[in-house]
């Protein structure tokens, strides 16, 4: 038997910066798109997540279906 453990860190948002206008696959039309970085609020050993979202919360909205994105963690 496997036992999975999900850890519920609490994050805030540590950078937001606007990357303009896209389509987004998920709204199906073009709308406003956010980079956002979020950390964990106490000390870890988790790495700051960073994510594209559009305007109404759509996180990767803008890659086609079946895309994915891979960060350059260096």
């Amino acid at each position: 038997m496997t036992a999975i453990h999900i850890l519920r860190t609490p994050m805030k948002e540590i950078h937001r910066e606007e990357i303009g206008e896209r389509w987004c696959f998920t709204c199906r039309k073009r709308v406003q798109f956010l980079y956002l970085v979020h950390a964990t609020v106490e000390p870890s050993y988790y790495d700051p997540n960073p994510s594209i979202e559009c305007e109404r919360g759509h996180c990767d909205g803008d890659l086609f279906p079946g895309r994915i994105r891979e960060w350059d963690y260096r």
